[in-house]
């Protein structure tokens, strides 16, 4: 019976079978692993097909297969579909975390999150957006007229599961529109409502407010959505939400803490031709230029007499904080890492700040003494040449705050040519004007959004 079938064909029934050593020895003999069938299926299609084949499907990709294999026709796409539309999530899982596009579609023009949604797996939903989400977290939406919300937002308010993703199936690595899908909880898999982002008007939360909030109005739909943070007051979450929603990508899931380096040995413990790291020469100079000013009779603001250590160490602590700060700022994470605290005084050489804290007491300690103002008046003539020079001078300086009033506020190069419609300022250049508008960009004046860009013709 398989004396005329292929090796290809032998592995395709391998994998039904679910024989892990059958297949990677028919590999070894050289069958490829795209080999199609007569429906359009895959050896690795038919893995994500049922969910007895996960091992096989794991060994399929490990020897080569293609996550993104796609099989034409009615009801199929790629391994990817095919696993989200059973509801396997562990299989959805696997794809994804080696490579599956999660935006492609199939011929129906469906993704495999909008298959699962209409299938009603949650858990599938859940993951896929998990991997692709900028923001995804508990928020609060309120729902009821302005005046209960002055007074207690707390009863026109409600809990609500949003998540920011692409949807951008034509640039998947640089996606350029994104939607909000608002859930009421999360074992639903429908959303209750999806925003298309590129198409609302989003205004930036007031950060000075105790409360922020963040408005999307849709005036297409006549609909305005105000959602707040879950956790009142937490103006971090709302700024992650408003970033996310213009497109912009948070990474401080993603990017993981670097470890702590190591502080560099003093010099009596190091090689004798070893170089001598940036820091600890920083350090050097520093601890050199406190010894000098203690030479030359220079004190300090908070201490009489400083010891070289004690002038090195005495704000140690904080110049750690201060470190770890600039780490948590350089990465992104959204927790501190742990700092270790010790009684004992580091060695000389760690890196210290340029200057030593000044004590409140050093600043605020006495009465401030104001300076005396002599206030007799001052008489002067102008030579009527000056007089002249000031005038000729004042009527150049006006010519040219007009020639650059007339001058495009974006490349400042090009003259005014258009204004913007509806909010009618004249801010640029036509080429300037078109590129913010295509790129759905707001009034560089007053941040109005762009309907239209005028040309404008002086008379």
């Amino acid at each position: 019976m398989g004396v005329n079938q292929s090796k290809e064909e032998l592995l395709y029934q391998q994998v039904n079978y679910g024989n892990i050593e059958g297949i990677k020895a028919l590999n070894r003999e050289g069958a490829k692993l795209e080999w199609i069938d007569k429906e359009g299926k895959t050896p690795l299609i038919l893995a994500c097909m049922r969910p007895d084949l996960l091992h096989v499907a794991k060994a399929l990709i490990e020897l080569g297969a293609n996550v993104n294999a796609y099989r034409p026709g009615s009801h199929a796409g790629t391994p990817l579909h095919h696993a989200a539309k059973r509801g396997l999530d562990s299989t959805v899982m696997l794809l994804l975390s080696h490579g599956a596009n999660p935006l492609v579609m199939n011929d129906d023009c469906q993704t495999p999150l909008e298959l699962a949604r209409a299938k009603g797996h949650s858990n599938v939903v859940r993951a896929i957006e998990n991997r692709i989400c900028l923001f995804v977290g508990w928020l609060r939406e309120i729902h009821g007229p302005s005046i209960l919300e002055a007074f207690a937002p707390q009863w026109v308010s409600k809990k609500i599961w949003a998540v920011v993703i692409p949807c951008d199936s034509r640039n998947p690595t640089n996606p350029r529109k994104f939607e909000l899908a608002i859930y009421p909880d999360l074992q639903v898999s429908q959303p209750r409502t999806i925003v298309a982002l590129w198409k609302v008007q989003i205004e930036e939360p007031k950060f000075n407010l105790s409360d922020p909030a963040l408005i999307i109005i849709d005036t297409a739909k006549k609909t305005r959505f105000k959602f707040l943070s879950a956790h009142e007051g937490d103006k971090q979450q709302i700024q992650w939400f408003y970033n996310a929603c213009r497109g912009i990508y948070q990474h401080s899931n993603i990017v993981p803490v670097p470890p702590p380096a190591a502080p560099p040995l003093p010099n009596h413990l190091q090689a004798p031709n070893a170089p001598i790291p940036e820091d600890v020469q920083l350090s050097m100079a520093i601890n050199a230029s406190i010894q000098t000013a203690l030479v030359e009779g220079v004190s300090l603001p908070h201490r009489q007499q400083v010891s070289p250590i004690d002038a090195t160490n005495d704000w140690g602590s904080s110049s750690a904080n201060s470190n770890a700060s600039a780490t948590q700022l350089h990465t992104g994470q959204t927790e501190t890492p742990s700092v270790p605290c010790s009684s004992q005084e580091p060695p000389p050489s760690i890196t210290v700040p340029s200057a030593p804290p000044i004590l409140d007491e050093a600043v605020y300690g006495g009465p401030i003494h104001y300076p005396s103002i002599d206030s007799s008046p001052v008489y002067f003539t102008v030579p009527p040449i000056e007089r002249s020079a000031i005038n000729s001078s004042e009527t150049k300086e006006d010519d040219g705050n007009n020639a650059s009033s007339s001058t495009c506020v974006i490349c400042l190069d090009k003259p005014v040519e258009g204004a913007c419609i509806p909010c009618g300022h004249m801010a640029g250049c036509m080429s300037c004007l078109k590129e913010i508008k295509e790129k759905k960009g707001d009034c560089p004046v007053c941040r109005a959004k762009i309907d239209q860009v005028v040309r404008l013709y002086a008379v």
